[in-house]
């Protein structure tokens, strides 16, 4: 990753403005950029920017209309505390709908929260536990249709400008090479941001104008996707900050940075002012220049301390990533032959590709493999003997809960972790022997610099701190 950031360690990334809104263009396009560089390296079957799936006209029609109805009976007053989540940690919670990421924090401010909350997978969450609720989704529809019908020859040429530039220089310091093809989609995937720029940020000023509040809780606010929502919200005083949210690393596209642009305050504007994070262990991972607070994981914690697990567990539990299903399926699949029956081999689906698997697989079995059903990780936990992944914050999670835990040692998990806590394999012999053997993958107990204790306290003695 170090070698990657070198690309954007030139001045030049701090010029390419919007010529209308003078924002930054270089966060629009960031992430995209250096995942597709990623995406060749390590991705071999599969894209980290594959097209997004079609979803049929008459879900979004109805997942639309109940957002517009709910919006309308629960429009926001002021509010102390905004928070903007993606949607993407609901889990049922004594039968209702709870955010893991962002809810547990609204539950301990004891303080007045709105919540803005995106749609994930075309289902609408409800009944909710959190009652102060407004969903993104038809204002964001709205901001993407303007993006595409807006649109202009103009922005291609500022889209294309800044990408060559960054291409010509990933070849000249790194010797990767981007096809015309790939540039041609990211010049339309930037140019339709730029095209809406000042839309999103009309939008964002109209609901911190109307909540005014002092403290923004942003899921994925280094995101360079958020960039107008941080830019937006420190113009108007209003101080950001992100919740850890899963997986980060010293591999993490998002939260390193080329020293350039980790001593530009000019940059800073795009950032959030602090990081939320699970323990001491993570905020040293990364370089993101922002405040890096130790909290402490919620669900984590929460679900540590309700878990039943069963006597003899025999489940090996492999985690997806969400990218490359196919070679999870293969890996666990040739597990499952060699362990003749001995554990039963289960593949879990990441969020991002949970669907397509499921309506791939109705019955729940891909031959002997059985594909994971649970909505909470925690409930794979709670049955599991073993754990294994590549790039997945479930290893960590799976520490102190689980009796083994294994990495599978490949090209892409040693760019994401160059440094962690486990024992690694490289096929699928080496990992049934390794859970064969009785020592190898062991984990004694869940260390405080990784899992920090008494989150609710360090949540609380954070907003002391900044809401004075």
């Amino acid at each position: 990753m170090k070698e990657l950031l070198q690309i954007e360690n030139d001045p030049a990334f701090l010029e390419f403005r919007c010529a209308k809104t003078a924002y930054l263009l270089w966060p629009l396009i960031r992430i995209q950029f250096f995942r597709q560089l990623i995406s060749d390296l390590f991705y071999k079957h599969a894209s980290l920017l594959a097209p997004v799936s079609v979803v049929p006209y008459k879900s979004i029609l109805s997942v639309l209309t109940k957002s517009v109805f709910h919006n309308t009976c629960r429009q926001h007053g002021q509010s102390e505390i905004l928070v903007f989540a993606t949607g993407a940690g609901q889990f049922k919670r004594q039968g209702v709908w709870f955010n893991r990421i962002t809810d547990y924090l609204v539950e301990a401010s004891f303080r007045d929260v709105a919540t803005v909350e995106g749609i994930v997978d075309w289902k609408f969450p409800e009944p909710r536990w959190n009652k102060k609720v407004n969903y993104w989704l038809p204002r964001n529809m709205l901001i993407l249709l303007s993006g595409r019908m807006c649109s202009r020859m103009e922005h291609a040429r500022q889209a294309r400008e800044v990408l060559e530039y960054a291409r010509a220089r990933a070849f000249s310091l790194c010797g990767l090479s981007i096809s015309d093809q790939c540039v041609e989609m990211l010049v339309g995937v930037m140019s339709r941001k730029i095209a809406r720029l000042s839309i999103m940020q009309s939008a964002y000023r109209r609901v911190l104008g109307r909540v005014k509040p002092r403290l923004l809780i942003l899921e994925e606010g280094c995101y360079s996707d958020h960039g107008v929502l941080n830019s937006v919200a420190r113009e108007m005083g209003v101080r950001v900050a992100e919740p850890q949210h899963g997986m980060i690393s010293a591999g993490h596209d998002a939260y390193n940075y080329s020293s350039l642009l980790c001593n530009s305050e000019q940059y800073r504007e795009y950032l959030p002012h602090d990081f939320l994070g699970y323990g001491r262990w993570w905020n040293d991972q990364i370089n993101v220049p922002v405040e890096k607070w130790v909290i402490g994981n919620p669900h984590y914690s929460a679900q540590v301390r309700s878990l039943k697990r069963g006597a003899g567990n025999k489940n090996i539990l492999i985690l997806s990533d969400g990218i490359e299903f196919s070679l999870y399926l293969r890996l666990a699949e040739e597990l499952s032959s060699l362990l003749l029956g001995r554990y039963t081999v289960v593949l879990r689906p990441h969020p991002l590709e949970r669907l397509q698997v499921h309506e791939r697989f109705p019955g729940g079995l891909a031959g002997n493999v059985v594909i994971d059903r649970h909505q909470d990780i925690y409930e794979s936990f709670a049955s599991s003997y073993a754990v294994a992944g590549e790039v997945s914050t479930g290893l960590f999670e799976a520490m102190g809960i689980v009796e083994k835990v294994f990495l599978w040692d490949t090209e892409k998990a040693r760019f994401a972790y160059p440094v962690h806590p486990f024992f690694a394999f490289s096929n699928a012999q080496e990992f049934a022997s390794a859970i064969l053997s009785p020592e190898e993958g062991r984990l004694s107990v869940t260390q405080e610099d990784i899992w920090a204790t008494d989150w609710k306290g360090n949540f609380q003695s954070y907003l002391e701190h900044v809401l004075v």
